[in-house]
């Protein structure tokens, strides 16, 4: 009896959140799916989509787009922004009343109607909206609300994710992502603002403007005055690279970059060069998932005999790179692929050796460069061996960009920060990733290490000689919904007993960002700022390794990364080998948590 009841009870709620959403919902096609999923008792599935919220946090929001309060869709945006209006009126009143915010979009499915609608919000408060007459790739919108001293800015796009998805990212108006406690602060104002508002049917012009090419002007401007540092002669006499956006925003801003640097114009993979919602050529638009793809500007590549390849994620907020062997001048086909912290050592070297040029009255000991916490620590080694400062932050770019604004606040000078997920931040431009800018520095880059008659890989193992030989291996497990995670942290930390071994390695140090345990510190406490709950894990071992387990924060996976730090490569790989391999059966156990390895 008591389980008929509970199934009625449980049936009864899915009915009742469906009617409400069908109360709220204006689009035609969207209520007809939901009334068929009705029709045909559905139940579980619209208990999936209706009963459940997205969840605003630090990244915003992101999801498959859809009908229901657990999907992206016209409902949840204006909800969204409701609750972001109503807490900025809170917290910026001022800087709100007087400079509004500026709203940006992709070219996904969806993202001009997201971001028109979410003006729309602002507008009906008579709010000023800075909104773009175009798709902007996401750091123009960063740049952006700094510029025009916005009280926030939002960028609708999902970033690398697959088509099905868009998301929703918020800046607060220091131009970096927001953080807590504003991430708290507006979802309980987005809880507090459900019912949607009576919006005007045209936006209203006068409360409307077009930043683009203010913007635009001022972000070219900054990334000639401070991170161009080669005359236009040497980058024209260069090579050329061959570029492919992914079928996103970054081309035309990309080849702007080029020209303003004087670099030779990219050779284009023209199936990719103009932005897609489909995606059309690639299962999944991130670099970072290998050569799949890669392969169109691998064989661009080859057919043209260029020797480097360059690649934005769609929003072009990152950068991947590879490089070409050539033989005789000729393309091989053999490519060497840069991982993030590759990409982010060869920068870091870049921009010191060519700040210490150009500044040599400033001391080192004032200046200072980032790393996320999941990233490689051969910054830090080199931090230490040129007597600049280095600062480790928490995982993601709200962190990197803020804890840069505060360096800053310091009097000191934040040269560069990255994070392993090939994410580079140059805060002369902005206080976030920018795919655009890294792909001008890091092509002037290499022409410069060719002119000198070598490669990027090749000046990469001289970097590592230097500074340590650091190996690297991440991948992820699907974890959908990212709540499957929960049962793996919860095994390793039960009880506070903690793994001591992982493939035979013993494990010297515990730092549990879920607990604030860090079983290095003489207090045993966190240095980092640590959440309860919170699924991030990291283990540290004999032999100089280190292993973080991470539940993602914007896609269905529970990713791994480690770190092996040694003076001879081979010993270091081994060893990073050794550990890898046990990750699955000792750690994560998928079978057990219900997840499924990559791939599978």
């Amino acid at each position: 009896m008591q389980r008929v009841v509970a199934a009625s009870a449980a049936a009864g709620n899915v009915q009742e959140k469906t009617q409400e959403w069908l109360s709220m919902d204006r689009d035609a096609a969207s209520r007809a799916a939901v009334e068929q999923l009705l029709q045909k008792q559905s139940h579980t599935e619209l208990e999936e989509l209706m009963c459940k919220r997205l969840e605003f946090g630090t990244a915003g929001l992101r999801a498959k787009m859809g009908p229901g309060f657990n999907r992206m869709n016209a409902v949840t945006i204006q909800q969204t922004t409701q609750g972001l209006l109503r807490y900025l009126q809170q917290q910026a009143p001022q800087q709100l009343a007087d400079n509004g915010v500026i709203i940006g979009f992709d070219a996904r499915h969806n993202s001009k109607d997201y971001a028109h609608l979410a003006a729309a919000v602002f507008a009906s408060a008579g709010v000023k909206v800075a909104l773009p007459g175009g798709f902007v790739p996401t750091p123009f919108v960063a740049a952006g609300v700094a510029l025009l001293g916005c009280a926030a800015g939002v960028m609708v796009t999902a970033s690398h994710n697959t088509k099905e998805y868009n998301g929703y990212k918020v800046y607060w108006g220091n131009g970096c992502q927001i953080i807590p406690p504003h991430d708290a602060g507006i979802a309980a104002a987005i809880e507090a603002n459900q019912q949607l508002w009576q919006l005007p049917e045209e936006l209203p012009q006068q409360l409307l403007h077009d930043p683009t090419d203010a913007i635009s002007s001022s972000y070219y401007t900054k990334l000639q005055q401070h991170l161009r540092f080669c005359s236009a002669a040497e980058n024209g006499a260069g090579a050329r690279a061959v570029y492919t956006p992914l079928h996103g925003v970054g081309g035309k801003f990309v080849l702007r970059a080029f020209s303003d640097f004087g670099l030779p114009p990219p050779v284009l993979v023209e199936a990719q060069m103009q932005p897609d919602p489909e995606f059309p050529t690639v299962s999944f638009p991130n670099p970072e998932e290998g050569e799949g793809t890669w392969q169109m500007a691998f064989d661009t590549a080859t057919a043209n005999n260029v020797q480097l390849v360059l690649a934005n994620d769609p929003d072009a907020d990152r950068l991947a790179a590879a490089e070409q062997t050539l033989a005789d001048g000729k393309g091989t086909g053999q490519f060497t692929t840069f991982s993030g912290n590759d990409i982010g050592l060869l920068l870091a070297d870049w921009v010191w050796t060519n700040f210490r040029k150009q500044h040599p009255e400033v001391p080192a000991s004032s200046c200072i460069m980032l790393a996320s916490a999941v990233s490689s620590a051969a910054l830090g080694a080199m931090a230490a061996a040129e007597g600049f400062r280095f600062e480790q932050t928490l995982t993601g770019f709200k962190w990197l960009g803020n804890i840069a604004k505060q360096k800053q606040a310091q009097g000191l000078t934040v040269l560069f920060a990255f994070e392993e997920a090939i994410g580079f931040m140059f805060p002369a431009t902005n206080m976030d990733k920018d795919g655009v800018s890294a792909a001008a520095v890091f092509a002037e880059m290499a022409a410069s290490h060719y002119r000198r008659g070598t490669t990027v890989a090749a000046h990469l193992r001289e970097l590592y000689n230097r500074y340590g030989q650091f190996v690297f291996r991440a991948s992820y497990y699907i974890a959908d919904p990212p709540s499957r995670s929960q049962p793996v942290f919860d095994r390793l930390r039960k009880d506070g007993q903690y793994p001591t071994a992982l493939g035979g390695v013993k494990v010297t140090g515990v730092r549990d960002l879920g607990t604030g345990l860090d079983t290095r510190q003489p207090d045993q406490q966190a240095v980092l700022p640590w959440t309860p709950g919170d699924m991030m894990l990291t283990l540290f071992f004999e032999g100089d390794g280190v292993l973080t387990l991470r539940a993602s924060a914007t896609e269905p996976k529970l990713k791994y990364y480690l770190e092996v730090k040694g003076a001879d490569r081979a010993a270091a790989e081994a060893l990073a080998s050794r550990l890898e391999a046990a990750i699955t059966d000792e750690l994560v156990q998928p079978q057990a948590a219900g997840i499924k390895m990559r791939g599978l």
